[in-house]
C-alpha cells in the first residue's frame, strides 16, 4: 500500500508542476480571437442545450 501512495503522490506532484507552468497564457490574443472563442463557446452551450432538450423530450 505504501508503494501505491508514493506513486500517486509522484503523479500528483507532476500534474501540479505542469499546471503551474501553464497557469498563465504565453501568447497574446487579439480582440478578434477572443470574440471567435466566445462565439464558439456560446455555440457549444447551445448545442449541448439542444441535445439535453432532445434527450428529455424523447424520454416522455
Amino acid at each position: 500500500m505504501n508503494v501505491l501512495a508514493v506513486v500517486f503522490k509522484s503523479l500528483v506532484t507532476g500534474v501540479r508542476t505542469i499546471n503551474r507552468k501553464y497557469a498563465t497564457p504565453q501568447i497574446e490574443m487579439t480582440l478578434f480571437v477572443k470574440v471567435c472563442l466566445l462565439t464558439l463557446r456560446l455555440y457549444l452551450f447551445l448545442l449541448v442545450g439542444l441535445m439535453a432538450y432532445k434527450f428529455i423530450v424523447s424520454l416522455k
